[in-house]
């Protein structure tokens, strides 16, 4: 090997040694991994995810975030009357209509009541703007947007911010049907979140779609 090709060698050794040793120095960030979430699984049996809310309570020391799935639709009011003493972030909305599977809608809302009392006609704005992929989910996402700008019962759902004997305490009531806890090291604002919708008895499975759009 000539004097020259073997210089070429070393200069392409050293480039190569450089870079590793600049990505060993500044590695890149690995991004957060958004595989949080709460709620039921799809074919979950109902008594098997309610038990594993309650064990996710169980296990929070100090506070958490939490899915509050209610017992039954809820208008706003509605929603700060059955969550006192707790920090409610995102209120979700999905307008109840008789063998129609609507859209849910989670409206993010700052540390007030009056920013809840506001989310209702936030989601109703946001279903204005859909147009569905036919006819049919183009006019449930119209009337849906007309109800919900009417103030109807149709929060299904909450993430809130409490302490553990806050949450305990708001799991025992009556209009609160489920709360799952996230994981001390769970991220709330990349979590998905399904509520447990009072429609769901035994099994969580999707209902018909076959009822007339009104």
């Amino acid at each position: 090997m000539s004097a020259r090709a073997v210089g070429s060698a070393l200069a392409g050794i050293a480039v190569v040694a450089l870079v590793v040793g600049a990505g060993l120095l500044n590695p890149v960030p690995t991004p957060p991994v958004g595989t949080d979430s709460l709620g039921p699984d799809s074919g979950e049996l109902v008594s098997d995810y309610l038990d594993r809310a309650r064990e996710s309570l169980d296990a929070v020391e100090m506070s958490a975030w939490a899915l509050a799935s209610f017992a039954a639709p809820m208008t706003a009011d509605d929603v700060i009357a059955a969550t006192p003493g707790v920090r409610v972030s995102e209120v979700l909305f999905r307008v109840p209509l008789d063998r129609v599977q609507t859209p849910m809608v989670a409206i993010a809302v700052p540390d007030n009541n009056d920013a809840i009392r506001r989310a209702p006609g936030a989601a109703a704005t946001r279903l204005a703007v859909m147009t569905g992929v036919d006819e049919r989910q183009k006019r449930v996402a119209e009337v849906s947007s007309r109800l919900l700008s009417q103030g109807c019962a149709c929060a299904i759902g909450a993430v809130v911010h409490g302490t553990a004997q806050e949450l305990a305490t708001l799991a025992g009531t009556p209009s609160i049907r489920a709360l799952e806890a996230l994981p001390e090291d769970g991220t709330p604002w990349r979590a998905a979140v399904r509520p447990l919708l009072p429609e769901y008895v035994d099994v969580v499975r999707v209902g018909p779609d076959d009822g007339p759009v009104p």
